[in-house]
């Protein structure tokens, strides 16, 4: 008996751990985040999943933003990432590289790059700057890709970063570098080109500030005609207002330039997602639209019989009330009746079309997977960046004058740089 009901305890402790975190279970950890309280951000986070890909890498990065140091479990997944990493060539993507986690999660491209970068600052931030730039040279051999040329994966965010992270451990001229391909990627910007020549010393700091409360994936069920694929396309949406900042000091102020945004992260991640998982997930996609028309095809046909029925019995009605006019030979009673015949056909061809709209709302609502669908939240839709010749004593964010909810931290390595997050979603 005891047995039994420890394997039973076993077993529900087992579905517990691999349930899968919905967009409901992130709402309170949300909100704390949209208000610059990583604290609440934190704790607030959902705990499925929570020794998984996802989990750990938000704890993760919410924890870095906080100022912290715990960076083991984000190793132990580093780690683990350089064993199951695979890479993959599909005729739309051309080539692309993702990592099959154990709880079934495929982890794109740019979450892989950015822990690989995380991981390199937090060594930084503890003073192993060796293994910091270990850290960077492997992000750095992803970002470049030079096995998959034709279709690699690069961004000038995460090159930015990777810049940053270069920057700590001193690595100068490996920044700039870092600079200088963000650039190319981004050839209209002229900060990153500033950037790209600038001259850094242990005197100043490099400023890099995470901006927009995170995007969001939302169906699109218009992007493509095919049916079965078509419903299922999503499309990730930013809120973020991307508003002039400023850095102020008690030796002046410090510009910071806004460099957007990392929207090409999301949409990579839905194209790779699909061609990873694309007849597991039409096979059973198929069997939701299947099972949805179903359900909505019947209830649509008593609807519609219902309204096919009521309008022919005021049809009728109309016409024994033409009936009666004629036979007392009444032309007021006879109109009356046609009118009512008329309202017959117009109200029961309206109760059709209102029952075929009920139905298509109810199937796109059955098909809506956006909140289900898995990522990596709390990344940023965009970064500010600036310079200081000199290290900042109390530094401050100001916008339009007024003063926002935000975080920054204390400045770090041999290059000084400091890291902070503006959620940048609501007005002064």
């Amino acid at each position: 008996m005891r047995l039994s009901f420890c394997t039973l305890v076993f077993t529900l402790l087992c579905i517990q751990c691999t349930s899968i975190a919905k967009r409901q279970e992130y709402e309170d950890s949300l909100r704390a985040y949209k208000k610059a309280n990583l604290e609440k951000a934190i704790e607030y986070l959902p705990t499925e999943e929570r020794k998984g890909f996802i989990a750990v890498l938000e704890r993760a990065h919410l924890g870095f933003l906080k100022g912290g140091t715990d960076y083991k479990p984000l190793e132990r997944i580093a780690e683990e990432s350089k064993e199951r990493l695979r890479f993959s060539a599909t005729r739309s993507l051309k080539s692309f590289f993702y990592m099959e986690t154990e709880e079934g999660y495929y982890a794109s491209e740019a979450e892989i790059i950015y822990l690989h970068i995380l991981l390199g600052l937090y060594y930084v931030r503890v003073g192993d700057y060796n293994k910091g730039k270990i850290q960077a040279r492997y992000a750095g051999n992803l970002l470049s890709g030079e096995w998959s040329a034709e279709g690699q994966f690069d961004d000038p965010t995460l090159r930015l970063l990777l810049a940053s992270l270069w920057l700590s451990t001193g690595s100068v001229e490996e920044a700039k570098v870092d600079f200088r391909k963000a650039s190319q990627l981004k050839p209209q910007s002229a900060a990153l080109r500033a950037m790209a020549n600038e001259k850094y010393t242990q005197e100043g700091e490099f400023i890099l500030i995470f901006g927009g409360p995170g995007a969001e994936p939302e169906m699109d069920p218009s992007a493509h005609l095919n049916f079965i694929r078509g419903l299922r396309n999503l499309k990730f949406r930013q809120t973020g207002k991307q508003s002039q900042l400023t850095l102020t000091d008690g030796q002046g102020k410090t510009a910071l330039v806004l460099e957007k945004d990392t929207l090409g992260w999301y949409e990579r991640h839905l194209i790779r997602d699909n061609e990873i998982s694309e007849l597991i997930q039409d096979s059973k996609y198929f069997q939701l639209v299947s099972a949805s028309a179903l359900k909505e095809g019947t209830k649509g046909t008593v609807k519609v019989t219902g309204a096919i029925l009521a309008g022919t019995a005021i049809v009728a009605l109309g016409a024994g009330v033409v009936y009666g006019g004629v036979e007392v030979q009444s032309s007021e009673l006879s109109a009356l009746g046609v009118g009512i015949m008329i309202y017959g056909f117009k109200l029961g061809a309206e109760w059709i079309e209102t029952s075929y709209d009920d139905a298509r709302r109810n199937i796109r609502k059955d098909l809506d997977i956006s909140d289900e669908y898995r990522y990596v939240r709390f990344f940023p839709e965009y970064v500010w960046m600036g310079k200081s010749k000199l290290a900042l004593n109390d530094p401050k964010l100001i916008m339009n004058q007024e003063s926002l909810p935000y975080t920054l931290s204390p400045a770090m390595g041999k290059v000084k740089v400091r890291f902070g997050f503006f959620p940048d979603n609501q007005r002064p």
